[in-house]
């Protein structure tokens, strides 16, 4: 871990996981259950993980997690108030239902590309670094979102 101990590490570092958990959860207590975990993680971790960039290492992990636990059923509420709170104040159920069924129904590796994109204004270079992939392939992820999400309006519309 770059001479760091789990307890530098976490010194270190344990406020930015803890930010970046909130931010995705939404919920104090969510977030410290989070970076707990993450750190947890980091413990048993292989050193090689961590060779150039700790933090990249640990802001994906606790991406990762989050989306995670996001993804769980019982939360899909939560997703809506955390990544459109605009549509989650104004009221509107069909809109909620709609967001609802789009985060449920697109791929993984295109809503971890749009969220880094969309909810944290990353760069596509700094998404390709994170996600460990070609700034070209992030771009053609979003691309890819685009059409999923314009497929799956245009099926609620029939309805």
């Amino acid at each position: 871990m770059l001479g760091l101990t789990l307890e530098g590490l976490y010194s270190r570092y344990s406020r930015s996981v803890f930010r970046r958990a909130r931010t995705l959860l939404g919920d104090h207590q969510s977030a410290e259950d989070a970076t707990q975990e993450v750190f947890l993680r980091a413990m048993n971790a292989r050193e090689v993980e961590f060779s150039s960039a700790p933090m990249a290492w640990l802001y994906r992990t606790t991406t990762n997690l989050c989306l995670n636990r996001l993804r769980d059923a019982k939360r899909r509420g939560e997703i809506l108030a955390v990544w459109a709170p605009e549509l989650a104040t104004q009221g509107d159920a069909d809109a909620r239902l709609v967001v609802q069924r789009i985060l449920g129904q697109v791929p993984e590796d295109l809503q971890e590309v749009a969220i880094y994109h969309y909810v944290d204004g990353l760069s596509h270079d700094e998404i390709a670094t994170i996600v460990g992939v070609s700034r070209r392939t992030v771009g053609n992820r979003l691309v890819t979102f685009h059409e999923h999400v314009g497929e799956l309006l245009a099926k609620e519309a029939v309805r």
